[in-house]
């Protein structure tokens, strides 16, 4: 498929990890474009929610219970990239 590929292991929100092969110099979209082109990936993930199109989130992982405070809120910024369905974001 690619001279060179990259493959990015990549954990969806229900669990399973999955392997997308994008160029060596592919993007976070490339791999979202491969994901959902994998069979049942899509549906894995959509279950039955429509597909709406698809976005970037980051997360991450704080202690259950912390109490932020303002300056902290607005330092957030590293995080995993995951790949959400729009659909979630009502």
């Amino acid at each position: 498929m690619f001279t060179n590929p990259l493959i990015v292991p990549t954990i969806l929100p229900t669990g399973s990890l999955v392997f997308a092969e994008v160029a060596h110099e592919g993007r976070a979209q490339d791999v979202i474009d491969t994901l959902i082109n994998m069979a049942g990936v899509k549906e894995q993930i959509l279950g039955d929610l429509d597909d709406h199109g698809w976005a970037l989130q980051r997360i991450r992982v704080e202690q259950h219970g912390k109490v932020w405070e303002e300056d902290e809120l607005l330092s957030l910024g590293d995080g995993n990239l995951v790949f959400i369905n729009s659909a979630h974001l009502n």
